[in-house]
C-alpha cells in the first residue's frame, strides 16, 4: 500500500505564476513547497532497478515501488462511438504481453506578455526514455523503468538525472487511457524538478487518443470528452478516425480544449482572473499495437490566451502550444 493517493493538476511555469499575480494585485504569490514537513521521517533510500530485456515479456515478480510513492489519478474520458465505419467490426482493446521502449518526447511552449512590456517565456523541452512491462498477474499493470531524461536545457537535464533507474507503476483500462500512475521522488531531486517529471507524464496521459468499447471496422468515428481542472476548467473533446488495418489500428483525432467558464486562478494564491479569450486546438496520429502498452506517434495543440485582471488596461496575453509523443528509444 502507498500512503498517498491525489489527483495532480497542470501546472504552469513560474514567469507565468509571477505575471498573472501581479496583474490579480497580490503583491508575493505565496509559493508552497512539496516536499516541506513539520516532522523529520526517516529519508526515502533511493530506487535503482534496471529496465528488463526486450524479450523479456511480462513481469511475474514485478518492483516494489518504495514506500514513500504516491498515486496519480488521471480525469476519466467519455467515449461514444459515432460511427462503426464499413465492413467486418470487432473489438478494439488494449491488452499488453510484451516489453516496449520509446523515448516519451514533451514540449510546452509558452510566451506572455503584458500590455505595454516585454514578452517573456519560451519552450520547455523534456523527453523520458523509458520502458514499459505489463504485470503477469493483470497487463492493464504496467511498470515503467526510467532511463536518465534528457532535456535542451542542460540544468533541467542535470536535475533530473536522479530520476534514472527509477520506477512507475502505470494503471490502465482496456481502451489505452490511463487511470492512475504511481511514482516516488527519489531522494535528492528538487521539488521542480520533480514536478517537471510528472507533469511530462500527467500531460501525456490528458492526451492519450482512446479506443471505444464497441465493435468498429476501418472507417469508424468517435467522440471522446474529458473534464480537466487546471488552472481553469476545461473540456477537452477528440473527433477519432480509425484508420489502418484491424491488426495495426491508425488513430487520428482533432484535439479541442476550451474553458467551461470564464475564471483563471492564479497558481499558488487564492486570487483569479477573467479569460477573455482562450483557444488551445491541434491534431494526433497513433498507430497501436494492442500488446504494447502505450501507441507510437502523439497529439501537437496550439493556441493561445488572454487573461484579464484589477486593471483592463493592462491584459495579459499568452502564446501557447505543446507536443506529447511516444517514439522509439
Amino acid at each position: 500500500m502507498h500512503g498517498k493517493r491525489l489527483r495532480l493538476v497542470p501546472v504552469v511555469v513560474a514567469s507565468t505564476a509571477v505575471l498573472v499575480t501581479a496583474l490579480a494585485g497580490c503583491g508575493d504569490g505565496a509559493s508552497t513547497d512539496a516536499g516541506a514537513s513539520s516532522s523529520s521521517p526517516a529519508a526515502p533510500v533511493r530506487q535503482s532497478v534496471a529496465a528488463p530485456a526486450a524479450a523479456a515479456g511480462c513481469a511475474a515478480n514485478p518492483p516494489a515501488l518504495p514506500g514513500h510513492a504516491v498515486t496519480i489519478d488521471v480525469p476519466p474520458a467519455t467515449i461514444a462511438l459515432d460511427s462503426p465505419g464499413t465492413g467486418a467490426a470487432r473489438p478494439l482493446a488494449v491488452r499488453p504481453t510484451a516489453v516496449a521502449e520509446y523515448a516519451l518526447f514533451t514540449n510546452s511552449l509558452q510566451v506572455s506578455q503584458v500590455a505595454g512590456e516585454q514578452p517573456s517565456g519560451g519552450n520547455r523541452d523534456v523527453t523520458l526514455p523509458l520502458t514499459a512491462q505489463p504485470a503477469c498477474a493483470d497487463p492493464l499493470e504496467v511498470y515503467l523503468f526510467f532511463d536518465a531524461p534528457q532535456s535542451t536545457d542542460a540544468a533541467t537535464t542535470k536535475a533530473l538525472e536522479v530520476e534514472a533507474g527509477s520506477v512507475a507503476l502505470v494503471t490502465l483500462a482496456a481502451s489505452g487511457e490511463v487511470r492512475s500512475f504511481t511514482l516516488a521522488a527519489p531522494p535528492g531531486v528538487s521539488s521542480e524538478a520533480q514536478t517537471a517529471f510528472e507533469q511530462a507524464l500527467l500531460q501525456t496521459f490528458l492526451r492519450l487518443i482512446p479506443l471505444p468499447a464497441e465493435p468498429v471496422a476501418p472507417g469508424a468515428t468517435w467522440t471522446v470528452t474529458r473534464s480537466i481542472r487546471a488552472d481553469s476548467t476545461l473540456t477537452q473533446t477528440m473527433q477519432v478516425t480509425l484508420g489502418g488495418t484491424l491488426e495495426r489500428p491508425e488513430l487520428k483525432a482533432r484535439v479541442d480544449e476550451s474553458p467551461d467558464d470564464s475564471v483563471f486562478r492564479v497558481p499558488g494564491s487564492g486570487s483569479t482572473l477573467t479569460i477573455e479569450s482562450y483557444t488551445s486546438e491541434g491534431n494526433g496520429t497513433v498507430e497501436l499495437d494492442p500488446a504494447r502498452a502505450f501507441a507510437q506517434g502523439g497529439v501537437q495543440l496550439e493556441g493561445g490566451r488572454t487573461l484579464i485582471g484589477d486593471d483592463p488596461a493592462k491584459k495579459l496575453t499568452q502564446k501557447t502550444g505543446s507536443v506529447y509523443r511516444f517514439g522509439p528509444k
